[in-house]
């Protein structure tokens, strides 16, 4: 399975990892971190080649754009696997990719993948929202709700970074296979 992802930067990894001490009570604790902004079909290197060679033109014309992290949420009943997954919210921040001001870039983004590729119902479209998964499950004492209640309290340090690529993810290697750089 692939996904096109945007790369984090080394600042984003250094801040997960200052959060994992306060992860301890979850089942899974992420050490690779990515921005999925679309899931894709896909299981070996012909379709990884197939996605490339699609991604280029559906990218046509994107301007690199800024991304930052807003600070740590969850989704309580995630539509897919074990709960809670407690996540960096990301937002942009600047003009969009498509050069209209007050528009998301990164949903921009993503909103011209669905049309390329089609969505994934519950996760994509109008329900994709822009996250750096940490960690998902529940494995400590008592009610996880209380444990995400405190670490969307937590403070994050601001982390800001610009995206000038995106990268074609591989779920069995964990890690990005394929680059496609933003032009504008």
């Amino acid at each position: 399975m692939y996904s096109v992802n945007v790369p984090v930067p080394w600042p984003v990894e250094r801040l997960a990892a200052s959060l994992e001490p306060d992860l301890a009570d979850f089942a899974s604790v992420r050490d690779r971190h990515t921005l999925v902004v679309k899931r894709l079909d896909g299981r070996n290197l012909d379709d990884l080649h197939r996605i490339r060679e699609r991604l280029r033109p559906a990218l046509a014309g994107v301007a690199p754009f800024d991304l930052q992290v807003t600070g740590i949420d969850a989704f309580e009943r995630p539509p897919l696997g074990e709960g809670p997954v407690v996540y960096l919210a990301v937002e942009a921040v600047g003009d969009d990719a498509e050069g209209v001001r007050g528009r998301d870039p990164l949903r921009a983004i993503h909103d011209r993948l669905v049309r390329e590729f089609g969505t994934v119902d519950g996760l994509e479209g109008v329900d994709y929202v822009p996250h750096v998964t940490l960690a998902r499950g529940w494995e400590g004492l008592g009610d996880p709700s209380e444990a995400v209640a405190r670490l969307r309290e937590r403070g994050v340090d601001d982390v800001r970074w610009t995206v000038d690529e995106l990268g074609v993810w591989t779920r069995e290697y964990k890690e990005i296979a394929a680059r496609v750089p933003l032009r504008g």
